[in-house]
């Protein structure tokens, strides 16, 4: 990535947004909402699971909502 060196503020670019741009809240809200959705894991249950035989055991293994 090229490094541009400007001699003065001014001849730097302006930002895309200024700092008490309403707009603002909603870019963070937006923001807050991809993560959670990104972040959002399967509920389980804590504690150990008992299984009848060593057949469920292992097909539980591959249960993709069991982690």
């Amino acid at each position: 990535m090229p490094v541009t060196r400007y001699r003065s503020v001014e001849e730097m670019p302006r930002r895309g947004r200024e700092a008490d741009d309403v707009g603002n809240l909603r870019v963070v809200a937006q923001m807050l909402a991809l993560c959670r959705n990104l972040a959002r894991t399967v509920p389980r249950r804590a504690g150990v699971e008992p299984f009848r035989s060593l057949h469920d055991a292992n097909a539980s293994q591959n249960d993709p909502y069991r982690r």
